[in-house]
């Protein structure tokens, strides 16, 4: 029973256990090899490319052999030579010997060893067949994962890590890494993404936005709270956890990497490099980071609708608000709409060609006021020099009683400054800016003709 257990048969199978590589197909390693950037980035990024190339040139799956060729040599070394010490050890056993001498013991014990040996094999091709598969199934990773064991997970995916492999005496695998030091394969491991980090922190947001229609709350009073919660959230995803949770935010990352300080140590150089290096000694970066979710948390509560008293007015009242906000929002488009076009204009000599000249330059404004705003075009709104501001301003008809004279007359009454004078070092006009319309300024107007209440 121990000699079917101990090698030529499960060896065989191996053999069988899947497709090999196609003599037309570059390896993984191959591509790896040919690869002219020889950095640890440059290398991790020729073999994501042939991890890619891998799995599209068989869309049906790839197929994972229990003892993949690179690998043939050896394990049929291994067991010849096991084989070997099994072989003459159970001839001492079935010699006849006394089962009690220390010389049949010990090729007693020989021969369970060689049957742990080749457990081990067995068991150690498998999880690295198992280990592969998975890496092909799911090639994402911690985004806090150095380059160097990114590098050899994508070397497994693609199987270019066979080439490296070599077998321990007691049936385990070594792999090279990224320096060319041996690593005990079963040692390996690559931490895929959380999103626990970001689950805390969109409850947080949620919290924060439904606390802002509280009334009378503020963030100040909050600050405590969303504090201890933060660095709950912390301690729970413990440090790797919490790079993987700080380096998934590509925002906050440029934005650090941004910081004058923190740019000078890399400006010059590899900025991959010094990515790369920060993941293996981040220093402060959590903590930062931390403070990051405190600033986003409040920006979240500060732009989240506010606690507003129910509106109790008639149904005029709604009407009239209705209207004031759309006026007041479609002057505000406007303003920076005329604001952004055009700046000072020039000086035209007459009165009559200048008033003209402002006309013309405010003719977008005057629209807006006079038609849609909804007053009436009975309504006698006009632009005219403003002697008290050396410019000019918007100006309306209107009658009013005469104090003196106890009689009705028609007076220009000024709505708003329309265009303000600029002038030179000698105190010459040398032309004007326009002033943005303010809303407020034509109430009484909107309320004489019953627009707004």
């Amino acid at each position: 029973m121990a000699e079917k257990k101990q090698g030529i048969n499960f060896y065989e199978l191996g053999r069988k256990s899947g497709a090999t590589t196609p003599k037309t197909q570059q390896s993984g390693f191959q591509t790896l090899v040919g690869s002219i950037d020889k950095t640890v980035g440059g290398m991790l990024n020729a073999s994501k490319a042939a991890t890619a190339a891998l799995t599209a040139a068989m869309p049906s799956g790839v197929a994972i052999e229990k003892v993949p060729e690179q690998l043939r040599g050896q394990v049929s070394k291994y067991l010849a030579d096991n084989k070997k010490e099994y072989t003459d050890a159970a001839a001492i056993v079935a010699s006849g010997i006394n089962p009690q001498s220390q010389r049949y013991k010990d090729a007693v014990e020989k021969m369970n060893s060689v049957n742990t040996k080749f457990e081990n094999l067995s068991n150690n091709l498998e999880a690295i067949a198992i280990a592969r598969k998975n890496a092909l199934d799911n090639p994402e990773y911690s985004p806090a994962t150095n380059n160097e064991d990114g590098l050899i997970y994508n070397n497994l995916a693609n199987g270019s890590l066979y080439s490296t492999m070599s077998i321990n005496n007691d049936g385990t695998f070594n792999y090279k890494d990224a320096n060319g030091n041996n690593q005990l394969f079963s040692e390996f491991k690559v931490q895929k993404q959380g999103f626990t980090g970001q689950q805390g922190y969109l409850a947080l947001v949620e919290d924060a936005q439904k606390q802002a229609g509280i009334k009378g709350m503020t963030f100040d009073a909050l600050r405590g709270k969303y504090q201890t919660t933060i660095d709950t959230l912390f301690d729970k995803l413990g440090p790797r956890g919490s790079l993987d949770y700080a380096f998934a935010d590509q925002d906050f990352l440029n934005q650090y990497l941004e910081r004058p300080e923190i740019k000078s140590r890399y400006e010059g150089k590899d900025k991959e490099e010094f990515i790369n290096n920060l993941k293996k000694n981040p220093g402060n970066f959590v903590e930062e980071y931390k403070k990051h979710n405190m600033t986003e948390l409040e920006k979240a509560y500060k732009a989240a609708p506010k606690y507003e008293e129910p509106f109790k007015g008639t149904a005029g009242a709604y009407d009239s608000m209705q209207t004031v906000n759309r006026l007041s929002g479609e002057m505000k488009k406007l303003n920076k709409q005329e604001d952004t076009k055009k700046g000072a204009m020039g000086v035209v000599k007459g009165k009559k060609a200048e008033i003209t000249q402002v006309r013309n330059y405010l003719k977008n404004d005057l629209t807006f006021i006079k038609n849609q705003m909804g007053i009436p075009k009975s309504a006698q709104i006009f632009i005219g020099p403003d002697s008290q501001t050396g410019g000019y301003s918007y100006y309306i008809k209107k009658n009013q009683l005469n104090p003196n004279t106890n009689e009705k007359e028609i007076v220009n009454h000024k709505i708003q400054d329309a265009m303000a004078p600029r002038y030179n070092s000698l105190k010459e006009i040398q032309g004007y800016t326009r002033e943005p319309l303010q809303f407020d300024n034509f109430r009484f107007i909107l309320r004489e003709y019953r627009i707004i209440q």
